[in-house]
């Protein structure tokens, strides 16, 4: 484990808040990478709210304990961020800051309010486990959760109408793009003809299974001009499903 890691993506977050792979990335970094904490709880006030100061950075903590008279009396170890949180939560304080500093680069410097911190992470944690669990990495293809990239509107009746981006064969069929990993999903999000104007429309990430795109739970999926879905289509090893297989396999 290394906060180094954790730094670069709350750097990448930081710089870039709506990307969803920089928050994804983030997320797991907070997971599996842990950050420097008093090992007591430990707060101070910060225009108004009492925040906890967690660091990725040593040197930054180094600076931090010079500047900061009460910081030199606490214990700083290493700790995950989420523990931290459950204290912070338990006491009643409004978040946490990270890499707190009067100067410098900051760049890595940002302010979590608990209520907001734990709804991000749920979110992401949830679409960590639905993609990447045990489970879906051996699931048949029909059955798979995926990344699928759509457009959401809400209805006046509190329902969803629902568009998805698509690609082309050389025949004109167009396909509804999803992708069964991150690095798969990247190259589509990344590129300018595809992830970009997606991003610029601010689209959704769902994580669904080929029968929640063909038949949606609740709202209403515009997918009459495709012919099916296309699985990681910047990959070697893409699939193409036709609708017609998906109607087969509801009979």
């Amino acid at each position: 484990m290394t906060t180094k890691e954790l730094d670069i993506r709350l750097r990448a977050f930081i710089n870039a808040p709506d990307n969803f792979l920089d928050s994804i990335a983030l997320v797991n970094a907070l997971h599996n990478n842990p950050v420097w904490a008093s090992d007591q709880p430990y707060a101070l006030e910060i225009d108004g709210q009492r925040v906890t100061p967690v660091f990725t950075s040593k040197s930054d903590l180094e600076i931090f304990k010079v500047t900061q008279l009460s910081a030199k009396s606490q214990r700083w170890v290493e700790r995950s961020a989420l523990e931290v949180l459950e204290e912070v939560i338990v006491k009643g304080l409004t978040g946490l800051v990270f890499n707190l500093k009067k100067t410098g680069d900051f760049g890595n410097s940002t302010i979590f309010k608990s209520s907001e911190f734990v709804q991000f992470l749920n979110s992401y944690t949830g679409i960590l486990n639905a993609l990447m669990g045990e489970k879906n990495l051996a699931a048949d293809t029909m059955d798979k959760y995926y990344l699928v990239p759509a457009f959401v509107h809400p209805r006046e009746d509190k329902g969803y109408d629902r568009m998805f981006p698509t690609m082309s064969t050389p025949e004109g069929h167009s396909y509804v793009p999803v992708f069964s990993n991150l690095q798969s999903f990247a190259k589509w999000y990344n590129h300018k003809d595809f992830g970009q104007p997606f991003r610029n429309a601010n689209g959704t990430v769902l994580t669904w299974t080929v029968m929640d795109i063909y038949q949606p739970g609740h709202g209403e999926n515009d997918i009459d001009e495709t012919v099916g879905v296309v699985v990681n289509p910047f990959d070697d090893q893409q699939i193409l499903i036709d609708w017609s297989e998906v109607e087969v396999d509801d009979e």
